[in-house]
């Protein structure tokens, strides 16, 4: 009797143990997904869209490209912007900034396909530079300036309705170019501002036109 348990207890550990089951779903999730491959072919090009409508052609083209089966022709789309906060009114909102209203930066392998699929698209009216049916890709020099400005806060003027008084701004053009100041006083009907600006130790007030400054 002893001798079959010793059988029985080398016999059950000698047993391989039961294979885990594993789900087709964990097989997946442990599935990496694949990289997709560049386009050696993709230049950059500046799309000309109604200005407001920049992220919604953005929208529109993915969708299209999707439809299509061809979004292996399009390797990034830009909309050089930042959000930023305003104020109107004494109240403070966030919006979105674009840096270059009315243009969509797109990477992509034209094609005649692909081109006449953004020509279709509501609210495009065409390409920045060449010709319509021909356009110029963007030099690698203008994109790495675009690039650069937007790294380092790039701003355009802002508009009437951004200022208010105690506001810090930087006068960017005039004798008194890349000095910070402080607004003093608002004249909406000259368009003008007076800004304060340290002279010498002294707050000196400046006066300047509202396309001449920009926050600080």
């Amino acid at each position: 009797m002893e001798e079959n348990q010793e059988l029985e207890s080398i016999s059950e550990e000698g047993q391989e143990p039961e294979a885990e089951n594993t789900t087709e779903e964990q097989i997946e999730a442990e599935t990496p997904a694949p990289i997709k491959p560049r386009n050696p072919n993709a230049k950059w090009y500046i799309l000309q869209a109604y200005t407001g409508y920049e992220t919604r052609v953005e929208q529109t083209i993915r969708e299209k490209l999707k439809i299509q089966g061809i979004e292996e022709l399009v390797e990034e789309i830009f909309i050089p912007s930042e959000d930023i906060v305003r104020t109107k009114g004494g109240k403070k909102r966030k919006v979105n900034q674009k840096y270059f209203p009315g243009y969509v930066l797109i990477q992509m392998e034209l094609t005649p396909d692909l081109w006449h699929l953004l020509m279709n698209i509501d609210r495009v009216s065409g390409f920045v530079g060449g010709t319509a049916k021909d356009p110029l890709p963007l030099d690698e020099r203008e994109l790495e300036e675009i690039r650069s400005q937007i790294s380092e806060g790039f701003q355009q003027a802002a508009s009437e309705e951004d200022y208010h008084v105690g506001q810090k701004v930087m006068i960017t053009e005039g004798p008194f170019s890349n000095f910070n100041g402080v607004i003093d006083e608002i004249s909406r009907e000259r368009k003008k501002l007076k800004v304060l600006v340290s002279i010498f130790g002294r707050p000196t007030p400046v006066e300047v036109e509202f396309e001449k400054v920009k926050n600080a």
